[in-house]
């Protein structure tokens, strides 16, 4: 691991806007995500999409942990696009959801599985559903969220620890073979 740089004035006054903007975009996420939650507690229903949303939001908070934790290692350059732009602060988060649906989608599909991995089954027959409807029409157990909200904070956290399961199945067999 790279030794941290060292604290300047000028750099502690851009590690404490870097701070404050993370704080404030993890408020926004949270002002999205608890609600979303009590609403789904309170009608008794699961809202159609809530688990990919979830999986999304779930991401990004790992993300933003993530990025606090690396906050002191980052080079000067990486914190002053950070505090001069709102899209360079959200960018660690929004690829953090974007994995962790990724991750959400691996585990529906059968590819990663196992005890340590939640197991969905889909709600309708499987010739009733259409395409894309597999993703909003599947249950699990209690045991199989909580793993899933785990794995999709994992991916969110490490994009490295995501994209290396990525690459697991970049680099398995299942390319096509070449005949001589």
């Amino acid at each position: 691991m790279p030794d941290k740089p060292p604290l300047t004035p000028e750099r502690m006054q851009i590690l404490i806007c870097v701070s404050n903007r993370l704080l404030m975009a993890l408020g926004m996420l949270m002002a999205l995500l608890i609600p979303g939650a009590l609403l789904t507690y309170w009608f008794g229903a699961v809202i159609v999409g809530a688990v990919p949303m979830m999986t999304l939001l779930v991401g990004a908070l790992g993300g933003f942990v993530g990025l606090q934790r690396r906050l002191g290692q980052l080079a000067d350059e990486d914190l002053t696009l950070m505090s001069k732009s709102w899209v360079f602060t959200f960018l660690s988060p929004l690829v953090g959801g974007i994995l962790a649906t990724l991750t959400y989608v691996l585990f529906i599909s059968g590819l990663l599985t196992g005890d340590l991995f939640p197991k969905f089954v889909s709600d309708k027959l499987p010739s009733a559903v259409q395409g894309i409807e597999i993703l909003f029409s599947i249950h699990g157990e209690a045991t199989d969220y909580a793993k899933l909200i785990f794995w999709c904070f994992l991916a969110g956290y490490s994009e490295r620890f995501a994209t290396d399961i990525l690459a697991h199945f970049e680099s398995s067999d299942s390319r096509p073979t070449q005949r001589p």
